[in-house]
């Protein structure tokens, strides 16, 4: 069953970052959920956009969903923002890695590492 989180925490640095946290299936049917998901996150985190999307809990990331974290990323950028992604999962890295997306996001491997990467910007 597909579920998200949302949660703003303080990095290093004292400014705020969204944590955004699927559940479950990003698939083709979840990909309305998903951008819903984010943009309500990138509301909340407001002019300059810092996003946190853990991908701890997902079961499955299907291709067809990259679009949308994309589109994510690409609105953190135009806000002067950053966004990063926690995988710690090997087939949710394996669909980033397949896809040749991974080197456009910042990949990191728990929570507390995104949080720092977000911190230095």
């Amino acid at each position: 069953m597909l579920g998200f989180a949302e949660r703003t925490v303080t990095a290093a640095d004292g400014t705020a970052v969204v944590v955004v946290t699927p559940r479950g299936e990003l698939d083709l049917a979840a990909i309305a959920s998903l951008d819903s998901a984010l943009r309500s996150a990138l509301a909340t985190a407001g002019t300059q956009p810092r996003l946190v999307i853990d991908l701890s809990d997902v079961d499955v990331l299907q291709p067809v969903t990259l679009g949308v974290l994309l589109d994510a990323r690409r609105r953190c950028r135009a806000g002067d923002g950053g966004l990063a992604l926690v995988v710690s999962t090997p087939g949710v890295a394996a669909t980033l890695s397949e896809t040749d997306v991974d080197s456009l996001f910042d990949v990191t491997t728990g929570l507390p590492a995104a949080l720092q990467r977000l911190s230095n910007r």
